[in-house]
């Protein structure tokens, strides 16, 4: 009795055991599956640093010819002459020290060593620059010593240090690695064919506009709201639907940007109809939708709904 009594204890320990890893499992796979799609990253300069050679952040530095599209991440690594907190920032220019700003200057607190380096990756949100530029780079600090980078053991192709931000080689090169973000754009937003679409940003189609009518009158008659856009004549904020034929549209219908107003998207529209209608205005970037109606048999009323849209900005 008592040899029967511990299998079952055991059995029941191994099928306890079993339905925890298979929980775990499950676990560690909902987690895969719920993890957002990486950037796709790639490397398009690298020069490695030394043991122990480092200059002044005071000095600037240049990367000829970079074969890049945007500024993913720039990986550089520091020391200093005294341990402890240091506040640092980076800026990147096209062309020259003085030229166009890439992205925005980075800053970051960073705790330094004097015994060894540093690696601070800096994140420029792949700012856009031409293929084959030359890109500089210059630095600030402040803290309770001086604060240097590390300077490769040799000269790497198209990266030079200068004396400070001048045009003058110090002949050594910045121990730096370079990423770009080569992720396909995603393609453009696309307009269903019974919607108008209006942008809030050149090309979004961020608002989708679409109708339905009925009526009983004619025997009665029913069915889709045919859109009319009104781009081609310039006019990009609203557009026209028709019931019954192209030539007579039934409603002029626009979005407004009331954001800096009361922090809502407004809808007006005006219809000169009598039919029953539904209309509704979704903000495809918040996932939001106004919807109005008119009652078959009613002449319609113009709609200014000022707080049609929260989904500023």
């Amino acid at each position: 009795m008592v040899q029967r009594l511990t299998s079952r204890r055991r059995s029941r320990r191994q099928l306890v055991a079993v339905a925890f890893l298979s929980v775990v499992a499950l676990a560690a796979w909902l987690a895969i599956s719920a993890a957002p799609l990486s950037a796709t990253v790639t490397t398009v300069f690298s020069c490695p640093p030394s043991d122990g050679d480092h200059d002044l952040v005071s000095n600037g530095f240049v990367l000829e010819g970079l074969g890049a599209v945007n500024l993913h991440t720039v990986t550089i690594n520091y020391t200093t002459d005294t341990d402890g907190n240091y506040l640092l920032s980076l800026t990147a220019a096209k062309g020259s020290f003085g030229g166009p700003q890439v992205g925005t200057t980075l800053s970051q607190m960073v705790t330094l060593s004097s015994s060894g380096d540093t690696p601070v990756v800096w994140s420029f949100g792949d700012a856009a620059i031409t293929s084959g530029s030359n890109i500089f780079f210059t630095h600030t600090s402040s803290g309770a010593g001086a604060v240097k980078f590390n300077l490769a053991s040799s000269l790497c192709p198209g990266d030079e240090e200068t004396v400070g931000v001048s045009d003058i080689d110090n002949g050594v090169s910045v121990a730096v690695v370079v990423t770009q973000n080569t992720t396909p754009p995603p393609p453009p937003p696309t307009c269903p064919t019974n919607a108008l679409c209006i942008d809030d940003q050149p090309g979004d189609k961020r608002f989708q506009i679409t109708s339905t009518f009925a009526t009983t009158q004619a025997g009665g008659k029913s069915g889709n709201g045919q859109p009319i856009s009104l781009v081609p004549v310039g006019v990009s904020e609203g557009g026209l639907f028709w019931f019954f034929s192209p030539s007579n549209p039934e409603m002029l219908i626009k979005v407004i940007d009331g954001c800096t107003v009361n922090q809502h998207f407004w809808v007006f529209y005006s219809a000169g109809t009598n039919v029953g209608f539904q209309v509704h205005v979704k903000d495809t970037k918040a996932g939001k939708t106004a919807s109005y109606q008119n009652t078959d048999l009613t002449e319609a009323p113009p709609l200014q709904d000022v707080n049609a849209l929260a989904t500023c900005p």
